[in-house]
C-alpha cells in the first residue's frame, strides 16, 4: 500500500512529516485536509491532530510517531544516529523543540497576524489549500481566531514570551552545534531537521514546498528578520539548502 500522508500544508509540524517521507524518497500521496480536519482526524485516529500518515494499514498521528515509523519502516537514509548515547540527545532535542519552539514560532506569526490583520492571517493559515477553505473561514472571522487560539493555546498576553522561547531555542541550537555542522555527531539527524522544519514559517527558506502566496505585513517582515540575524536562523536555511531536496509525493495524475 503506498503511504498517505494528511497534513496542513503551512504547518511546520506536518513539513517534519514531508520533510521525511522526501527525505527517505518515500514514494507517497498526500492529501490536503481543509478546515473541517478536525472530525477526519479524530476518526482516523481518536485524536483532532495533523499529519496523520496511513501506512502498511496504520493511522499514524504526531510528527514524532511519524518519524519513529518511517525510521523502523525506510532505515535508510537514517534519522537516529547508530549510537545509542546519540540517538538520545537527538531524540531529546526534538523534543525539547517539539514543545517550545514549535508553539512559540507559530505563535509569533499568528498572534500580531490575528490582532491587526485577521484576513491576511485567514490567507497565511490555508496556504496550499483550495480556494474553498478561505472563504468557507471567512464569514467566521470574528470568531475563528478565538477558536484558534483556544485550539493551540495562544494568548496575546505571551507574545514577548514566544518570542523570547523561540530566541532561547535560536541559542540552543548554536550551543549544541558549538560550530559544527549539525546538532548531534558529524551527520543530519532527526534534531537538525526539526529545529530547521519548527523554524520554516518563519524562514520562508527558498526550498519550502507550499510557499505563502499573500504579502505580509511590515510587522511580520521585520519579525522574521529579525529573527534571520541569528546564526542558528542562518544555520537552518543551510540545512534547508543541503537537506531538504526534492518531493517524493507521486503526483496526482500518476497516482490515478
Amino acid at each position: 500500500m503506498t503511504p498517505e500522508l494528511w497534513h496542513i500544508p503551512l504547518s511546520h509540524f506536518n513539513e517534519k512529516a514531508r520533510w521525511t517521507l522526501d527525505y527517505k524518497r518515500v514514494p507517497h500521496r498526500r492529501r490536503v485536509l481543509g478546515p473541517n480536519y478536525l472530525y477526519k482526524a479524530w476518526r482516523a485516529t481518536g485524536q483532532g491532530k495533523l499529519p496523520i500518515l496511513f501506512l502498511d494499514g496504520r493511522a499514524i498521528a504526531d510528527s514524532t510517531r511519524i518519524i519513529a515509523a518511517l525510521e523502523e519502516r525506510f532505515p535508510d537514509p537514517p534519522l537516529y544516529p547508530r549510537d545509542a548515547q546519540a540517538r538520545s540527545h537527538a531524540l531529546a532535542l526534538e523534543d525539547f523543540f517539539d514543545e517550545g519552539l514549535g508553539p512559540a514560532v507559530r505563535a509569533s506569526v499568528v498572534t500580531p497576524l490575528f490582532r491587526h490583520d485577521p484576513d491576511i492571517a485567514l490567507r497565511v493559515l490555508t496556504t496550499g489549500m483550495p480556494e474553498q477553505a478561505y472563504q468557507t473561514l471567512r464569514p467566521l472571522i470574528r470568531v475563528f481566531p478565538s477558536f484558534y487560539r483556544m485550539r493551540h493555546k495562544i494568548s496575546e498576553a505571551r507574545l514577548d514570551q514566544d518570542h523570547a522561547t523561540v530566541a532561547d531555542a535560536l541559542d540552543r541550537i548554536e550551543g549544541e552545534r558549538r560550530g559544527r555542522a549539525y546538532l548531534v555527531g558529524d551527520t543530519f539527524t532527526v534534531a537538525d531537521l526539526t529545529a530547521a522544519a519548527l523554524l520554516g514559517p518563519a524562514l520562508q527558506a527558498p526550498q519550502i514546498q507550499y510557499p505563502l502566496q499573500v504579502e505580509l505585513p511590515d510587522y511580520i517582515k521585520a519579525y522574521q528578520a529579525d529573527v534571520l540575524k541569528h546564526p542558528a536562523a542562518q544555520w537552518a536555511l543551510g540545512i534547508y539548502a543541503k537537506h531538504r531536496g526534492v518531493s517524493a509525493e507521486i503526483p496526482r495524475a500518476a497516482a490515478a
